[in-house]
């Protein structure tokens, strides 16, 4: 596959993943727009690209989520677009410990390997919202689930890993059934 195209997956990835958080809330889109990291993760090989396209990935991610760091009220417009450039860079490396981390299970489970990645999502999810400097928990995945009401009252039983889990676990299967879309058993096949 070409470069540039897989560039445009990831941006596509990202960029929907993005805006489906708050302010515009397409909390839908995040239910299948995980799919293409999936499918890149599967077609690529080399460490190096894991690294590009796990940073690239979150870089567009970030912009569309924290945009608004740049128009921020109390400081000027150049600070607030340097801050901004400053937090996009340092939040997207969690996202090239989860391509790091699946490569690492694609390598172990060659298979199935996609299975096991909604527990890498949620594992470097959590690693990340320990520390406020790298993302927070308001860039969480379970965030775009806030204009769903019965979903998002499931936090108070799983915690918003919970909901993380459940995006990634139906991306995962989505995956599984565009691989294998009329198998009789869709989990194992």
């Amino acid at each position: 596959m070409s470069f540039i195209y897989l560039v445009s997956i990831i941006f596509i990835s990202a960029f929907f993943t993005g805006i489906s958080h708050q302010p515009i809330g397409f909390g839908w889109l995040a239910w299948f727009s995980l799919i293409p990291i999936i499918f890149i993760i599967n077609k690529i090989n080399s460490i190096k690209e894991f690294i590009l396209f796990g940073y690239l990935w979150g870089l567009v991610y970030y912009v569309t989520i924290i945009f608004w760091l740049a128009s921020n009220n109390g400081t000027t417009q150049f600070i607030g677009i340097i801050s901004l450039i400053i937090a996009v860079c340092f939040c997207s490396l969690n996202f090239i410990l989860i391509f790091l981390f699946s490569r690492l299970i694609k390598k172990l489970f060659t298979n199935k390997w996609y299975f096991l990645f909604p527990f890498v999502w949620v594992v470097v999810e959590y690693i990340r919202n320990q520390d406020i400097l790298s993302g927070g928990a308001w860039t969480s995945l379970a965030n775009t689930q806030l204009d769903y009401l019965i979903l998002a009252q499931n936090v108070e039983f799983t915690g918003i890993y919970g909901i993380s889990f459940w995006i990634v676990l139906i991306n995962v299967l989505l995956y599984n059934w565009l691989l294998n879309p009329f198998s009789k058993n869709i989990l194992f096949y």
